[in-house]
């Protein structure tokens, strides 16, 4: 498909001149499909239209990345770039936020993280990373309160899947808390990991 379109309506298509650099390019694309990807619509025309502008920036951004010589240091110029448009919504922007820390764009983060989580409140890894990112930044009160929020959801998923009948309410609470503080330094070294730190 991308063998019918000029290299000149590509760069068009992506808001670039001709003779973009490679960084551009990969920048451009990226603004444009954040922008334009189906799930951020909710009326079917508008859908149906970013579906359809959503092929066009693969195609153009597919067009470039064949047209330009590829980098040595960039493995993942040769590998083909597509939006799967059945993708979860919140799973895409969980991606986007873990994307953009891992690059030190934490504001930029943050944002996706709590789109993700309104998208799907009960999304508890997004609680967590949007968490170590505000502990990170030094928003403890909101780290403790994101933090706090995904332990007790696992600890309701858990309890929903051990039916445990037998033991005290004592022994329960006490099982909870340590689960707990468990959990959560488990969880700050394996984002500590994550993030290179």
């Amino acid at each position: 498909m991308s063998d019918r379109l000029n290299i000149n309506d590509a760069y068009s298509i992506l808001g670039l001149k001709p003779g973009a650099s490679p960084r551009e390019v990969k920048l451009a694309y990226r603004k444009l499909i954040k922008i334009w990807h189906p799930d951020r619509f909710s009326h079917p025309h508008q859908k149906q239209e970013a579906e359809e502008k959503t092929k066009q920036i693969n195609e153009a951004y597919n067009k470039l990345k064949s047209y330009l010589p590829s980098s040595a240091h960039s493995p993942s110029q040769t590998k083909q770039t597509h939006v799967y448009t059945n993708r979860s919504s919140a799973e895409l922007f969980y991606n986007w936020g873990a994307e953009n820390a891992k690059s030190g764009r934490y504001e930029e983060a943050i944002a996706d993280f709590t789109h993700a989580i309104r998208l799907n409140p009960d999304y508890i890894d997004a609680y967590k990373y949007r968490g170590f990112i505000c502990s990170l930044l030094g928003y403890e009160y909101r780290a403790t309160s994101d933090l706090s929020k995904a332990a007790q959801m696992e600890g309701k998923l858990k309890n929903k899947q051990a039916h445990s009948a037998s033991s005290s309410t004592q022994s329960r609470t006490s099982r909870r808390k340590s689960k707990l503080t468990s959990f959560l330094e488990r969880f700050l070294q394996w984002i500590k990991r994550l993030a290179g730190i």
